[in-house]
């Protein structure tokens, strides 16, 4: 099968490496486990079992800045090489572990897991993480929709506490994770700030609920949230960037605010102590480190939620380019710069 695979450390550009290799099978998965960095041997795995499995026919991939920072070796969690990139798909299950087996031959959306990453012509999705593509979904739609939904509900909603009247911050607010976060937020009827990088990136994140976007590029956005809303105005910062700002804006929060950290696209810098002076709390929220049941429970949880918004329209995915699978090493370069808005997918089916 076609795979993007990584055998070095470097950018996308210099180290996806599209290569002919052998599919997943069965044989390979029952005698491993899972760990953060991905499949491991089972005596290697913190959980003494093989997770429940579903190999998909992939139909199409959605691309997303960790497929860049596992490239680069800045991921939080080391991922072993080599490896098949990509995250999430949506794709037809082919064989199955005795608790899926029910899937076989339906249309699935899928969390795929180094070193079986969805960036293939067959993936490999683990439970609890996949599930039937909601009906309303086209393939690209679909294979834009778990992880960030996801995730956004778990930073928003989970963590965050975010309620009603609150003036939430979602940096990075065009990208994948963050159209997503902007778009929960809104639906709990807060106040959206929105910081993007273009007046298109504004436009879109307007489109979704946000109530007031900055444009970082023309105007600093410290000064700018303080004039328009005054000093410490903020009750939650939703934040998949981080990086040097992300301090900065730590200050605009009210007493008892709520600095979510969610993401790293720009990179993970150290955190002044002082936070504690202002009386804020600094919350992480990622969907992995959680022992198997909680993240069972965790999903089914979010996934009534979810789909109910979809049928409801106050949540969309933001799959805004279609590319071919030869357009993504030079489609994640675009996406390290910055330069991308939503999610773009790889149709492969």
């Amino acid at each position: 099968m076609r795979a993007w695979r990584v055998h070095e450390f470097g950018e996308p550009a210099d180290v996806f490496v599209l290569e002919d290799v052998d599919e997943p099978s069965p044989a390979s998965l029952v005698r491993m486990g899972m760990s953060l960095g991905g499949w491991v041997p089972l005596e290697e795995a913190p959980y003494p079992a093989t997770p429940s499995w579903a190999i998909l026919d992939m139909q199409a991939a959605a691309l997303a800045l960790p497929d860049v920072t596992m490239a680069r070796g800045t991921y939080p969690v080391p991922v072993p090489r080599p490896y098949i990139s990509g995250q999430e798909g949506v794709g037809i299950v082919r064989e199955a572990s005795p608790a899926l087996a029910h899937l076989i031959g339906t249309r699935v959306v899928g969390v795929c897991i180094q070193p079986w990453g969805s960036l293939a012509d067959v993936g490999v999705a683990i439970a609890p993480s996949v599930m039937p593509a909601p009906s309303a979904l086209n393939d690209v739609d679909a294979a834009a929709f778990l992880i960030p939904a996801h995730t956004a509900y778990h930073a928003v909603v989970r963590r965050g506490q975010v309620v009603a009247g609150d003036t939430v911050l979602v940096t990075g607010a065009a990208g994948g994770l963050g159209s997503a976060c902007v778009q929960l937020a809104a639906a709990r009827e807060a106040r959206v700030v929105a910081v993007v990088g273009s007046a298109q990136k504004a436009e879109h994140c307007r489109a979704l609920g946000a109530t007031l976007t900055i444009d970082r590029s023309v105007e600093p956005v410290v000064d700018t949230v303080r004039a328009a809303l005054g000093k410490r105005a903020l009750d939650v910062i939703v934040d998949p960037v981080q990086g040097v700002e992300s301090g900065q804006l730590r200050a605009l929060l009210a007493p008892d605010g709520r600095h979510v950290l969610c993401g790293h696209a720009g990179g993970l810098e150290p955190i002044d102590p002082h936070f504690y002076v202002a009386n804020v709390t600094l919350i992480g929220a990622t969907l992995g480190g959680y022992p198997p049941d909680v993240m069972a429970a965790m999903f089914v949880e979010a996934s009534g939620e979810l789909l109910t918004m979809l049928d409801s329209g106050t949540y969309r995915p933001t799959a805004t380019r279609v590319i071919g699978f030869d357009e993504v090493p030079a489609v994640l370069t675009a996406m390290a710069a910055r330069e991308t808005i939503g999610r773009p997918v790889v149709r492969l089916g």
